[in-house]
């Protein structure tokens, strides 16, 4: 018998060494220091959302195991306030207790959560109205209240809270009042600090508007209460923009908080391409030009383009794509019910779309710290050439170069508008890298699928790269070690 309770002994301190030793290896420290001797880290996370009266245990380890093989380390989740306090000081904790504990000190995931969604006993709006919970509470100090019990209760497992989503669209602030969202982060950031002196306070994502941050900053004080500014990005989805102009929306996002702000962290921790199109639509800010957008094929395209591009600014933080799996047809979703059920890497199954292989692939790639050396790389292409490109050095001196042609150029359009257009675009580009690189060079498609690439000239302190072939709808990934 004393060998049984020995045993028994043994197997609960393990237990409990396991699950601090998982706390302990959480990474909200490098979610906001990612400057290194000039060189700069950008972890790359998923999210998601589990509406609690649909969610089983199954479904989030599910997604938990698929971080895990994966490679991911950080999760972007919602706590909806309509759903755990749904009569006033009436909190239903069951859901995330489990979900919370779990995820933090079985898996080691870092949970970055942002708070949502008005309950009906503070809404404007009767109980039955569709929108009650996108209006703004009707006392502050409740939201308040909730922040502080919610950050009380998981302070242990937790240390960012994002207060709200997207409020510079109105499905999710009905009201678009600038100083009434500032009085309300306010509140909800001084409720945060007084349960935890320690958390970060995240400002509510914005969806596309930097205008929004800087009203909040300059005219209405929120700067001093935030820690991470957040903003997410969907251009080519839900934005007509092409995703190449994401760099544009960066600076332009980076410039406000360093004018405004105090030069606050920025993460992108929501950003996302979806495989869904009916025709040429994909929904009332963009259409379809060829027929591969929207794929899953060119999903995973997209995502090795974006994570790229966003890595050369050196502005952001952290980046989360939205979302790990694709939603069954009868989930209810906000908004847009076509897009938003196909954003996914893998399928609702869990199966892997190829933009889970793709984000593998980038995510090892890109984990080391890195600089952007475009301003050293010479590329020669041919006259009205869509070639763009990103070109990065690790800080052990191997350098990374991305290139592709151009899919969104409204100018360039024909009246064809099908989205079937065949793309037959090809180009040949030259790269010349003034660096002594004695590796070898691999060249990579999105899915991290490599070879051997031998068009290389090495002479004194230059690397030149020949003959290297751009394909409409393809990226090509070099890698040329030190």
């Amino acid at each position: 018998m004393k060998s049984k309770y020995f045993l028994i002994i043994i197997s609960l301190l393990l237990l409990k060494i396991n699950s601090f030793s998982q706390t302990e290896n959480l990474i909200y420290d490098e979610l906001v220091n990612t400057k290194h001797n000039g060189f700069y880290t950008m972890p790359l996370g998923l999210c998601e959302d589990w509406p609690e009266e649909t969610t089983t245990r199954e479904i989030y380890i599910n997604d938990f195991e698929l971080l895990k093989r994966s490679g991911i380390k950080f999760l972007r989740i919602s706590f909806g306030w309509d759903a755990i306090e749904v009569e006033k000081d009436k909190y239903d904790w069951l859901f995330w207790d489990d979900f919370v504990k779990t995820g933090v000190e079985e898996y080691g995931i870092t949970m970055v959560p942002y708070i949502c969604y008005t309950p009906a006993w503070q809404s404007t709006e009767p109980a039955d109205s569709f929108y009650y919970w996108n209006k703004p509470p009707k006392d502050f100090d409740e939201f308040g209240q909730f922040m502080f019990d919610l950050t009380s209760r998981y302070k242990k497992w937790i240390k960012t809270w994002e207060l709200w989503n997207e409020p510079d669209i109105s499905i999710y602030w009905s009201t678009q009042d600038v100083a009434e969202f500032g009085r309300f982060t306010k509140i909800g950031a001084e409720a945060v600090k007084k349960a935890d002196p320690e958390a970060k306070v995240v400002l509510g994502g914005i969806a596309y508007r930097p205008d929004w941050i800087k009203s909040l900053f300059k005219d209405h004080g929120v700067s001093p209460y935030i820690d991470i500014v957040n903003c997410h990005n969907y251009f080519e989805t839900w934005h007509h923009n092409p995703v190449e102009e994401i760099t544009n929306y960066v600076n332009d996002v980076y410039n406000v908080v360093h004018e405004y702000g105090s030069g606050q962290p920025i993460w992108m921790a929501e950003v996302g391409y979806s495989t869904f199109r009916q025709g040429a639509k994909v929904s009332d800010s963009y259409t379809n030009y060829y027929n591969y957008e929207h794929t899953p094929e060119y999903q995973a395209v997209d995502l090795v383009k974006r994570v790229a591009l966003v890595r050369a600014t050196h502005q952001i933080d952290a980046m989360a794509w939205y979302e790990i799996k694709d939603l069954p047809p009868s989930d209810e979703v906000i908004g847009d019910i076509y897009n938003n059920k196909h954003l996914g890497i893998a399928w609702a199954d869990h199966s892997p779309k190829p933009a889970n292989f793709a984000l593998i692939f980038v995510n090892n790639l890109l984990k080391d710290p890195v600089i952007n050396i475009a301003d050293k790389v010479k590329v020669e292409t041919q006259n009205g050439s869509d070639c763009r490109f990103v070109s990065l050095q690790r800080e052990n001196g191997d350098v990374l170069f991305f290139a592709w042609l151009q899919t969104h150029q409204q100018e360039k359009r024909s009246d064809d508008k099908s989205g079937e257009v065949v793309d037959t675009r090809v180009e040949k580009i030259n790269v010349n890298i003034p660096f002594a690189l004695k590796g070898n060079a691999t060249l990579y498609n999105e899915l991290g699928e490599g070879k051997e690439f031998s068009q290389i000239t090495r002479k004194n302190d230059n690397l030149s790269l020949s003959g290297i072939e751009l394909k409409g709808g393809k990226i090509a990934v070099i890698e040329i070690k030190k």
